[in-house]
């Protein structure tokens, strides 16, 4: 089951099926190859969602609820979110459609909400509250048939957030700098929700807040070169490099710089692993 959204134009306003596709192909996606679906996928938070080209609908009692509106016509674009999904989906997933909505002034149908016969503006705010109601409904229900585990919503959401802008984070900091992405892992034993980011080399890097780190770390052996990963956790993150790090003007993170860097690479080198690959 899924969160649909059907898209209206005001009746006789000259706006395309093609230039909608358009825009979707230039401003989220790639249409996919039968030319009629946008599968946006993001690697950075994991987040995706769709949207659909569909032919007009010949069923009557379909046609009219859909079609015969006297203010508005059927672009015949839909939007779908799954449920059983982080939060975190909603709010990237949303704030498209609501730019969407504004950029070609198009009006939704939200079957799903308490008015769902009329086209109209929605704002990102609700159609997430509607979305994220029946989702965390769903996700209770399903809850220990699917063995789910959960990060509380307020740090899952400061994660995509840190995620989201990874990218612009990194242009700011140039080449120099990595900016690692976080992860959200569960435990084989346990079933523990965790987080997850990476360092390699000592590089200077961006040091976003997770549980454990995963170090990549190389040395000699026998004249050659091993290539050794491993997990440490942050407490031991901390009492190791704590010191060489500084604060970062991101929400939770601190930042290695080059010279500190530098410093620590013997003791990056030398340092125990806790969990090995």
């Amino acid at each position: 089951m899924s969160y649909d959204l059907y898209f209206y134009k005001c009746k006789g306003r000259q706006l395309s099926e093609n230039e909608i596709g358009e825009y979707l192909t230039n401003k989220l996606t790639p249409v996919s190859e039968n030319g009629n679906q946008w599968v946006f996928e993001n690697e950075d938070t994991e987040v995706y969602f769709s949207l659909d080209h569909n032919e007009p609908e010949s069923d009557p009692e379909t046609v009219e609820m859909f079609e015969n509106l006297s203010d508005f016509d059927n672009t015949h674009f839909t939007f779908n979110l799954n449920f059983l999904r982080p939060n975190f989906f909603g709010l990237e997933a949303f704030q498209f459609v609501e730019k969407f909505m504004a950029d070609l002034d198009l009006f939704v149908i939200d079957t799903q909400s308490a008015d769902p016969d009329n086209p109209r503006k929605i704002p990102a705010s609700d159609m997430l509250a509607t979305w994220s109601k029946t989702n965390l409904a769903f996700s209770a229900d399903k809850f220990d048939e699917f063995g789910f585990t959960y990060i509380p919503i307020e740090q899952s959401d400061d994660i995509w957030f840190y995620n989201f802008h990874k990218q612009s984070i990194q242009n700011k900091l140039g080449d120099g700098y990595y900016v690692p992405k976080v992860f959200l892992m569960k435990t084989k034993v346990g079933n523990k929700a965790i987080t997850l980011t990476t360092w390699t080399e000592h590089i200077p890097t961006v040091v976003p807040p997770a549980d454990y780190f995963l170090l990549t770390k190389q040395h000699k052996k026998f004249f050659r070169t091993v290539t050794e990963t491993g997990l440490i956790s942050h407490d031991t993150l901390m009492k190791n490099f704590g010191k060489y790090f500084e604060n970062f003007d991101f929400k939770g993170c601190k930042i290695i710089h080059p010279d500190n860097a530098a410093k620590v690479k013997d003791i990056f080198k030398g340092i125990k692993l806790e969990y090995k690959e």
